[in-house]
């Protein structure tokens, strides 16, 4: 619930949607569904001052723009935004895609499967994204891989088009960065559960399983993914991985 503070500087709040600082009134926009189900901002008022989010969509500071495009899905589904003012201002997006910006990616794949844009807005650059399954950086392959369920479901990408490249993502697991090694565990793990790893891909780890469960890296995991050990053990266990 909202302090009696920020309720009675609801004109402060109303005043932030419009700051001259991108980077404080995206920041403004961030906080829009918390200030409307606290009755600080009405609805229509979000609604009719929307082009104040909306330049931040097509501002030439890059930063702000790619962090805007991450609330055009949530803005959209609230009504906030129309799918014609996410289509009419998607050639922005496109820059960062072609570079291979898994932000970029995931706010595209995200509005594909929110029915805002067709996947054929991704299609054309889909090797660009499969070059990040391989990459020589280890971070960016575990963070690849784990998008992977989104653009099958988006039908971005095909089985085939990722088959061949499952190495690299158990290469991270030899990762001597200890938060990129555990990501690539939760990776794995996600992976299996929903079929894109099957049992014999997973097999040969079942022995680094083990020495991650009696580790201390097991400690550090559970904290990361808010999880515990028992509900850790059992999605390897499910997985027969122990």
């Amino acid at each position: 619930m909202a302090t009696e503070a920020i309720k009675n500087n609801r004109e402060y709040y109303m005043k932030s949607l419009f700051l001259p600082d991108q980077f404080s009134r995206l920041d403004a926009w961030y906080k829009v569904d918390f200030l409307i189900e606290n009755g600080i901002l009405e609805r229509e008022y979000v609604i009719t001052n929307k082009d104040q989010f909306l330049n931040l969509l097509t501002t030439e500071n890059e930063m702000v723009k790619v962090h805007a495009w991450v609330l055009a899905r949530r803005f959209a589904d609230s009504g906030y935004i129309l799918k014609e003012d996410i289509i009419k201002r998607k050639a922005y997006l496109i820059p960062y895609i072609e570079e291979g910006d898994l932000t970029a990616w995931w706010n595209a794949v995200d509005l594909i499967i929110g029915n805002y844009l067709d996947s054929s807005y991704l299609k054309p650059y889909k090797n660009t994204f499969i070059n990040s399954l391989k990459s020589e950086n280890p971070g960016i392959v575990s963070d690849a891989w784990h998008m992977i369920p989104l653009l099958l479901e988006g039908n971005v990408i095909e089985r085939n088009d990722y088959e061949s490249f499952k190495e690299y993502l158990f290469n991270v697991l030899k990762s001597t960065n200890q938060y990129i090694r555990l990501n690539a565990w939760e990776t794995i793990i996600d992976l299996g559960e929903k079929k894109i790893l099957n049992k014999d891909d997973l097999f040969p780890f079942k022995l680094q399983a083990k020495e991650l469960v009696e580790g201390d890296d097991l400690i550090k995991l559970v904290s990361l993914f808010d999880t515990n050990e028992e509900k850790f053990k059992n999605r390897l266990k499910n997985l027969d991985l122990l």
